[in-house]
């Protein structure tokens, strides 16, 4: 029997680099779950979802290929999202992206809503201020002026893969409360930031 977690975030990582991250709210606080290193992260995953039981999930990860592959438009390696989000081509991210496909439609099947976040896009639109680098740790200045977004106390994130999944959490609410920026088409895919 599970949880049922309200939404959450995820970074997802290599299948078994240890890196892929989960944060969900508890209360008023956010409890962050993490693959470990060696194990099959995707199978944990599975497992951890199951158990919370979200109504939505929100991924760090491609989750649909360039309208091409559907018999529309020219470009074989973006989506309009990536493009107009500045994201990196999901053809580049190959085996990621086939899992996270895979788990989106294993999730979907289940009743849960899963929508493409993107954390970076996220800093570089909403608190373009912030001056954060890709893979860079983000201090806690910086995530409490993140944590006004949500008029909720900051997180203690171990690393970039925590605050990432966090950044995928406001965004999930950003969502919910339609303040969420959305690149793209619906057709091809949406990033939201």
């Amino acid at each position: 029997m599970g949880t049922n977690a309200g939404h959450v975030g995820i970074d997802f990582g290599a299948r078994s680099a240890g890196n892929t991250a989960v944060c969900v709210r508890e209360g008023e606080l956010f409890r962050f779950h993490r693959s470990e290193k060696g194990a099959d992260g995707d199978a944990w995953l599975e497992e951890l979802i199951d158990r919370l039981r979200p109504s939505a999930i929100y991924i760090d990860a491609p989750l649909s290929l360039p309208a091409v592959y559907q018999g529309r438009g020219s470009d074989h390696f973006f989506r309009a999202a990536d493009r107009e989000a500045g994201g990196m081509s999901p053809m580049f991210l190959g085996g990621l992206t086939a899992r996270a496909m895979a788990l989106a439609a294993r999730w979907r099947n289940a009743g849960i809503e899963v929508h493409e976040a993107y954390p970076s896009a996220l800093i570089r639109h909403a608190w373009e201020g912030l001056r954060i680098r890709p893979g860079a740790p983000i201090k806690p200045s910086q995530l409490r002026i993140m944590a006004g977004m949500v008029l909720m106390p900051p997180p203690s994130p171990a690393d970039r893969h925590e605050a990432d999944a966090w950044l995928c959490w406001v965004i999930g609410h950003r969502h919910r409360t339609g303040k969420a920026l959305k690149y793209g088409a619906p057709d091809e895919g949406l990033i939201l930031a």
